[in-house]
Order: structure tokens, then C-alpha cells, then sequence
């Protein structure tokens, strides 16, 4: 840079510079000013949100009659945590923070964090096969890679029989846990499917022991656990003193009941880990700051493994990903006795959120999606349906690639191409895919090009564009707001007149129907159908309408669970209405039939549950599973529709 010269004499020059320096002074204690309301107006914010959670969650807990949950959050510099209930209602121990729950499944990014670690020592070549680490765990049909494994890929099976494998009461050492499956065949060719198994994370767990002569806990304290600061979580030892250590509960036949004895050293590298809202959330937050991984690793880690023919899955290395409204979430979840637990980090938002409950029945993504619509002003991810199979296709492809697009530009800021050939050939492949099952099926898959993360990528450019960079609304607002502002706007790779016709349509019925009573609507009692009620016109009307059969149907089986019979009927006859092509309402209110003694009406649904999803609801294994729980005269009902 050249230096420039000022013509003015000195004297001149030093009143200059001393005028500059009161000007900067000014300018200084304004933006320091600004700096400090604005912080004021984030903690009253930040404030207001807490005051409207720690009304919600007891109301919640109350609705799901949980004991006792914990919630840890970040958002950017704020951090908070609190317990709620009980950890053990029996000795009336308030739930904290700091309370000790079981992690279950919330177990296996760490065990996928120690095995790259090892990996970028090079202690671990990840697409070596797993016997060269673990050389007593047989071979299969076909070789099985540490990649495979990490991805959920390696075609090792999960629990064949969970009332066995998921009941062990006894302590399990390493080779006695991974005996339990090593006889297993293999449920699918390594690197063809995803196949979720904790089994194939305890030989993570195994690999781990044979290369760095530790125990699997050991290891893990010394490379994971210490060095991100995680100084509450341990294996799970059921005869230790562990400080804070919560009481599990179950429902059982509508009374709360402590969960059965388990010894979970079976499930170590898998699920046997013990730990605390805080501490969760100082993994993500370590992760995320680079204390025990490259970049690129924990990028490669965060992003879905493809399979062999070229299908990205939603499940990386070690962690689930996925599009929440267009932004990228990194998650993970974790079930077994005693517990249930989240842990879900949006990495441009620097948002985490951290969920655990002592009760086995909780439904967590209640509060999960609450606090993200408190803290980042989102609704609940919004699914849509249509009634006719036609407007469903069309429909499926404008939101892959709003969600598939969007989160692209979350992540990297920038579109997946600019070439100008290579858009021409996506938009092209768009447009065909509108009548094309198939290529709307594989629209953001590799193998296709990941057309629609191109197109929708592309589009979410044009529109930071035009918005000042900001693409909040969208994320708020989803994927017809983002359709429909793009056509308004695009001078190139414009969409079909057709369609655009078509999107303005579906906007109106859609802002009609989607009012903001229902947006941010928690089916929690009998009064929440009382507002699907006050909606039904609208609802009915719309070509795509919200998806509320997730929901619906959880709060049917709650109510029955609690032996609200009228509330649980009345919430699945009110879904069965709305969408008449969902296979769970269907499914749901045929067992309510059935308990309420209408065998033949409850049989009838089960059957349309079945046609409309063979392996939904209806399924075999699935009946089954229910009738275990269900009163001798309707379990014998259920029993014969699943053996036919």
C-alpha cells in the first residue's frame, strides 16, 4: 500500500488530528452506547423466553405426567440450564441441572469422536476392516470397514429380541457384550443401507480397547471427556456412588412405576455412558471450537454418509443430520429404561439445546421445538400433506428442495454451483421430476447430481440477495414463502408458469389454514383439538395442508396410556378426518376401537392402516409389539389381524 502525504502543514494537521480523535471519541461512546442497549435488549429478550419456558415446561411435564427433566441451552455467549420435578419422587430429590441421567444412544457420538481422534492419529485407517483391530469378532459374509460401522452401514444387526437383549441384568464385560451378536448374521451388504445398531457401536467400543490397550471409559475420559471439559460424565455402574444420580420411571398401565433393573455395560460403547445437561452441552460447544477434532474431520463427521450407489443418508459419523426449516441441525437421541435424552446443535445459529428425562415415556421434542421457536423464532418443523397422491408428488419436491437447498446455503453460505450449464440441467431435472416419482425420490441424492440442492441452493443466493442477505423468514415462514418469492424475483432458471400458478394457489390456502394458533400449537390436552375445531373448514379446504399426524397420533396413544379413552379417541377420529391417507391415525384409532369393544369397526381401520403402509403402523412386528401391553380380549384381536 502506498503512503500518502498530507499537504496541509503541521499545525494544521495536529488541530486535524485532534478534531479526528474527539470525533472517534464521539463516535466510540455511541457505538459503545449502541453496544449496550443492544445487549440490554438481548438479555431482556433472552429473559422473556426463560420467564415463557419455565411456565411451559412444568404445564408440559404436568400433560405427560413426567417425574423430572433437565434442560441445558446455548445460544451464542448465553448459557442456562435448570432441572424441573423430581429426580427421585420417592425421597423427594428436586431434578438440576446437574442431575445424572443415563445418556443411552446420546453415547455413540462420543464414541465416534474417540474413534476419529484415534483416526487422525493414525492409529485407526477407518476403511480398514474391523477385524484388523478386533480380530475375535468373526467374519462376515462380506468385509465390514471402521467407516461403515461409524455410519450405521456396516449391515450389523440391531437387538433381535429386545425382551432379552434389552433386559440383561448383569455386568457385561467387553467380550461378553460383543459375544451377544457376534454369531448374527449380517442384515444387510456393508455400504448398501442404513441400518441403526447399537451393537455395531459397541465393536466401535471393542476397536477402541484393542488399539490403546484402555478400558473403553478410560479412553474416553482421557481424550474426549477431560479435555472438553465434561467432568460429570461417566460409564454407567449401577453399584457406584454417583453423585446426583437420578430414579427412572415408566407408565404401566396408567400408573407411574420405577423402571426395571437393567445393567447397561452390554450396551458400553452404544448406550452405557452416564451424564448431564451441562456436560452435553459442552461437547457440542468443545466440538464445534476445535479442542479435540480438525475441521475437516468433525466436518466429514457432520455431514450424511452416502451408501455404495451414491444415497446420502441422514446420519453421518457418529451423529445425526438433517434440515430443520432449511437450517443445518446436527443431532443425537437416546432411549432406554430409566431414560430418555436430546441433544440437537444448529452450528450457524451457535444454538444447542440439551434434553433429559428419569421418565421413560417423555416425549422430549415437545420441549425441544418450544425452546428453538422461543430462542430463534421458528415454528416446529412443518411437514405437509395433500389429499390427492398427485398433489403429494409435486409437493415432496418443492420441499426437498427447499430444506435439501436451504440448509446447503446454511452451512456454506454460498450456492452448491454457479456454473451456468450445470443450473440449466437441475432446473431441467425439476421440472421433469414434478410427474416423476422416482426422480423426486432421488432428487437430492449424489447419484442424481443433487439437483434439487442445487436448484434450492441457487435460489436461497438469489434470494440473500435481494433480502440483504438475511434468509430468516424463510426459515419461519417455509417452503411455499420461499417458492413464491423466488418466482417473483428470478430473471433466470425461472420455474414454469404452470407451476408458479400453482404455488400462489396453494400460498393462500396455505396462509388461510396456517394461522398462528396452529403454528406454534402443542397437542397437549383436550382444549389443542378444541383450535384443530375452530380450523377444520380451513384445514379441509387446503390442497396442502400442515401435517399434524406425527402429533396427533402421540397424543391419541398418551391419552390412551392414561386411560383417557373419550380424549384419545376423539383426537385420532379428528386426524382420521383431516388425513384420511395416514397410515398411524388409522392405525391408532383401530386399537382404540378395539379396547372400546368395536372389534369389528377397529379391525376394518387396521386393515386400511395396513394397505395404506404395509410396514407403517400395521405391521407385524409392530402389532405385536402393542399387544403386549393391551388387555387379553384386544390383544387377541390385534394378534389374529398380525398373524393373517
Amino acid at each position: 500500500m502506498r503512503s500518502h502525504r498530507s499537504p496541509l502543514p503541521a499545525a494544521r494537521r495536529e488541530g486535524q488530528d485532534a478534531g479526528s480523535l474527539l470525533l472517534r471519541s464521539s463516535l466510540m461512546r455511541a457505538l459503545f452506547l449502541s453496544l449496550l442497549l443492544s445487549t440490554s435488549l438481548l438479555a431482556q429478550s433472552y429473559d422473556s423466553a426463560i420467564r415463557t419456558l419455565e411456565q411451559f415446561v412444568p404445564e408440559e411435564m404436568n400433560a405427560q405426567r413426567m417425574p423430572g427433566l433437565s434442560v441445558a441451552i446455548v445460544h451464542g455467549d448465553f448459557h442456562w440450564s435448570r432441572g424441573f420435578g423430581f429426580a427421585d419422587i420417592e425421597n423427594e430429590v428436586r431434578a438440576s441441572s446437574e442431575s445424572s441421567y443415563r445418556m443411552a444412544s446420546v453415547t455413540k457420538p462420543m464414541t465416534a469422536v474417540a474413534i476419529l481422534e484415534l483416526a487422525e492419529q493414525g492409529k485407526i485407517d477407518l476403511d480398514a476392516e474391523v477385524q484388523k483391530y478386533v480380530p475375535y469378532f468373526p467374519r462376515k459374509a462380506q468385509p465390514i470397514t471402521i467407516r461403515q460401522l461409524l455410519s450405521h452401514q456396516g449391515g450389523i444387526s440391531h437387538y433381535r429380541d429386545y425382551m432379552k437383549e434389552g433386559r440383561i441384568k448383569e455386568p457385561k464385560s467387553t467380550r461378553e457384550a460383543i459375544a451377544l451378536f457376534a454369531d448374527f448374521d449380517l442384515v444387510a451388504e456393508p455400504g448398501t443401507k442404513y441400518s441403526y445398531t447399537t451393537y455395531g457401536y459397541n465393536l466401535l467400543g471393542a476397536v477402541i480397547e484393542e488399539v490403546t490397550g484402555k478400558p473403553y471409559g478410560a479412553f474416553l475420559t482421557d481424550a474426549v471427556w477431560r479435555p472438553l471439559g465434561m467432568t460429570s460424565t461417566i460409564m454407567d455402574d449401577p453399584r457406584a456412588i454417583v453423585p446426583h444420580r437420578v430414579q427412572g420411571y415408566v407408565l404401566e398401565n396408567g400408573q407411574l412405576r420405577r423402571s426395571e433393573y437393567v445393567d447397561v455395560s452390554s450396551r458400553f460403547a452404544g448406550g452405557g455412558t452416564r451424564s448431564t445437561v451441562v456436560d452435553m452441552i459442552r461437547f457440542v460447544e468443545g466440538l464445534a471450537a476445535g479442542k479435540v477434532l480438525d475441521r475437516a474431520t468433525l466436518e466429514r463427521a457432520w455431514t450424511g454418509a452416502p451408501t455404495r450407489d451414491q444415497r446420502r443418508t441422514t446420519y453421518g459419523l457418529g451423529f445425526g443430520v438433517y434440515s430443520r426449516n432449511g437450517r443445518w441441525a446436527v443431532a443425537h437421541t437416546g432411549s432406554q429404561q430409566e431414560t430418555r435424552t436430546s441433544l440437537l446443535y444448529i452450528p450457524s445459529e451457535r444454538f444447542a439445546v440439551a434434553l433429559a428425562s428419569n421418565f421413560e415415556d417423555a416425549r422430549l421434542y415437545v420441549f425441544e421445538e418450544k425452546i428453538i421457536s422461543l430462542f430463534l423464532g421458528d415454528p416446529p418443523p412443518v411437514n405437509a400433506r395433500a389429499d390427492r397422491e398427485a398433489d403429494d408428488d409435486v409437493w415432496h419436491a418443492i420441499q426437498n428442495t427447499y430444506s435439501a437447498g436451504l440448509m446447503h446455503y446454511d452451512r456454506h453460505g454460498k450456492a452448491l454451483t454457479a456454473d451456468p450449464r450445470e443450473l440449466k440441467a437441475a432446473f431441467t431435472y425439476f421440472r421433469d421430476a414434478l410427474t416423476d416419482k422416482k426422480r423426486i425420490a432421488n432428487g437430492v441424492q449424489p447419484l442424481a447430481g443433487e439437483a434439487f440442492v442445487k436448484v434450492g441452493s441457487s435460489m436461497a443466493a438469489t434470494l440473500a440477495a435481494a433480502n440483504g442477505g438475511s434468509l430468516d423468514v424463510y426459515h419461519r415462514e417455509g417452503a411455499l414463502r420461499f417458492f413464491a418469492d423466488y418466482a417473483r424475483i428470478a430473471k433466470q432458471h425461472r420455474f414454469d408458469p404452470s407451476l408458479n400458478a400453482r404455488i400462489a394457489q396453494w400460498s393462500a390456502e396455505w396462509n388461510r389454514a396456517w394461522t398462528p394458533e396452529l403454528q406454534f400449537l402443542n397437542i397437549t390436552s383436550a382444549a389443542a383439538l378444541d383450535v384443530f375445531e375452530r380450523h377444520r373448514d380451513a384445514l379441509a379446504a387446503a390442497t396442502i395442508k400442515p401435517d399434524f399426524t406425527r402429533s396427533l397420533t402421540a397424543f391419541a396413544e398418551e391419552r390412551a396410556e392414561q386411560r383417557d379413552l373419550p380424549t384419545a379417541l376423539r383426537a385420532a377420529t379428528l386426524g382420521v378426518s383431516l388425513y384420511p391417507r395416514s397410515a398411524s391415525l388409522h392405525g391408532v384409532l383401530g386399537i382404540l376401537h378395539i379396547l372400546n369393544g368395536n372389534l369389528e369397526q377397529g379391525t376394518a381401520l387396521l386393515r386400511t392402516s395396513a394397505r395404506l403402509d404395509p410396514n407403517g403402523f400395521a405391521s407385524r412386528a409392530n402389532l405385536e409389539r402393542i399387544a403386549r401391553d393391551l388387555p387379553p380380549e384386544a390383544a387377541a384381536t390385534v394378534r389374529a389381524f398380525a398373524s393373517q
